[in-house]
């Protein structure tokens, strides 16, 4: 157990999709509902209103179906090498936020991780690392005939620490 860095449940790895699923509902469903019985508002505003928080809310239906997708499809844990760890800035809700990511591959396809900076700083360039994630799932239009040299990532439930064979 020395080499394990990172572990978590499943509801603490979809905690954010949830998080999100909640807030959007709450707002797709209750603001609709306070602006028809406000006897002040126009017909106008309550149409208009009861529109907007129908795409808020299906908005949160898509982000619930894709979390429940991947959640239903189970974890992959893979044994891969560190190439190169980044710390990259841009705008998030304006405002600058920092991203922080490990590109890793297991010989064949390359992956990148998102992670908390807490463990991003302990990752170490050219070791490996037996990462357990949810596999982000991506439906395209037709099939190709080339194999993806990357996969998605999603939700990551573990990171140990191992060494390379």
């Amino acid at each position: 157990m020395d080499n394990l860095l990172y572990s978590v449940t499943p509801l603490r790895a979809f905690s954010g999709a949830i998080t999100g699923v909640l807030i959007l509902f709450l707002l797709g469903l209750g603001t609709p509902l306070l602006t028809i019985f406000n006897r002040r508002e126009s017909i106008f505003k309550k149409i208009i209103t009861l529109f907007l928080g129908a795409v808020i809310a299906f908005t949160g239906w898509v982000i619930m179906t894709g979390a429940y997708r991947q959640y239903q499809a189970g974890t992959k844990t893979i044994l891969v090498q560190v190439e190169e760890k980044r710390e990259s800035t841009g705008w998030c809700n304006r405002q600058l936020c920092t991203e922080y990511s490990a590109e890793t591959t297991d010989g064949q396809k390359r992956y990148v991780f998102g992670l908390k900076k807490k463990i991003w700083a302990e990752i170490e360039v050219n070791s490996c690392y037996q990462f357990t994630y949810y596999p982000t799932q991506v439906k395209m239009q037709g099939d190709s005939q080339y194999p993806s040299l990357y996969e998605m990532t999603g939700e990551i439930a573990q990171i140990e620490k191992v060494n390379c064979p």
